[in-house]
């Protein structure tokens, strides 16, 4: 009798167990078989959260050049959007990438992004049609940036209080040309050709300040100079029947002394109005009136220095139909683009709310 029982302990066992093993491999089959009567519910405020953590906390790809310099053609490199300064500064907003992610087709063809299907694919991601609304709200401005569609009932949300970093930007006026000596009244002077220098010294400005948030970095950030009230720097009688021709902007690098030219720039604005691409000749841009603005995107300075730190000079070469003084600092120095306030309004952080809406 107790061998008896010992052979039927087994039996029940291995019956035992062959039943948990078919349970277990039944209870895996069952969610397959019923896929198809899952409903399709999306947490949309799990993609707007993500969503918002992609636009404030990442830079986007490329980063350098950063993607928002990218452009025509050049605009299938970007991958992803991001708005973020720096990985390491997150919630700290590029105005420049703003200012490229709010520019669709519909305001500027060659510069914009395709709604809705570039952004889409650029910071929504997914194979799901999702709608959606991004806004940016400048506080201090009392602006609101948006992209996308009006919102429905019923949508994912998130609301993400941010900052946004201005760019630096210095202003040659009147008082500057004065403060410097870049008009020299003598009478040697007296020429047609004038030629100003503009200095921009990486290597300082990139180790001066190391918190991105108030560097001037001038291969992530666009430099901005603006020569105004031309006029006021002539001395001759009746400066108003003066052309003024601007005839190149040339860079250069300072390299173990010596300096190289690298590439003429080839996008002034001149009194007001954008020149794209006049490399070639400047003889199509018209005399100047009294102002002109160079808007240095940091992908030319990349492309420039290709790592390096050397220090930059763009040199500005003015021809002047009649003898007079101009705006001339060949006998004195260049204008140093650097962290004082009277050379340079230093970049800022504003105040701002950015908001997603995903349906």
């Amino acid at each position: 009798m107790r061998d008896d029982s010992g052979n039927m302990s087994i039996d029940f066992l291995v019956g035992c167990t062959i039943f948990i093993l078919a349970f277990i491999w039944v209870a895996s089959m069952i969610p397959g078989m019923m896929i198809g009567l899952q409903s399709s519910t999306v947490d949309f405020d799990a993609v707007a959260y993500r969503t918002g953590v992609i636009l404030i906390e990442d830079p986007g790809w490329p980063v350098s050049p950063p993607w928002e310099t990218d452009l025509g053609d050049r605009k299938a490199n970007v991958t992803r959007f991001g708005l973020a300064l720096t990985k390491e500064r997150p919630n700290i907003i590029s105005e420049a990438k703003l200012n490229r992610f709010t520019c669709s087709t519909e305001i500027n063809p060659l510069i914009g992004f395709e709604y809705p299907e570039e952004y889409h694919d650029r910071v929504i991601f997914g194979d799901y049609p999702y709608h959606f609304n991004i806004s940016i709200r400048d506080i201090p401005r009392n602006e609101v940036r948006t992209i996308g569609e009006i919102r429905p009932e019923g949508y994912g949300y998130i609301r993400r209080l941010a900052k946004i970093k201005t760019m630096s930007n210095a202003t040659i006026n009147n008082l500057v040309v004065t403060n410097f000596s870049y008009m020299d009244p003598e009478p040697n002077n007296m020429v047609t050709l004038h030629e100003f220098s503009i200095l921009i010294n990486n290597s300082y400005l990139t180790k001066e300040i190391k918190d991105p948030a108030f560097q001037i970095n001038p291969q992530r950030d666009e430099v901005m100079i603006n020569l105004t009230e031309l006029r006021s720097t002539m001395n001759a009688p009746d400066p108003q029947l003066i052309q003024i021709d601007l005839k190149n902007i040339t860079i250069y690098t300072l390299e173990g002394g010596k300096m190289n030219y690298k590439r003429t720039f080839a996008e002034p604005i001149v009194d007001d109005v954008y020149y794209y691409d006049t490399s070639s000749n400047y003889a199509t841009i018209p005399p100047v009136q009294n102002s002109i603005c160079l808007k240095i995107r940091p992908d030319i300075i990349a492309e420039i220095l290709k790592g390096a730190t050397y220090p930059i000079y763009v040199n500005m070469t003015f021809n002047l139909t009649r003898e007079s003084s101009f705006l001339n600092n060949t006998a004195t120095r260049p204008f140093d683009y650097n962290y004082h306030p009277n050379n340079v309004t230093q970049s800022q952080l504003r105040d701002a709310i950015v908001e997603v809406a995903v349906w």
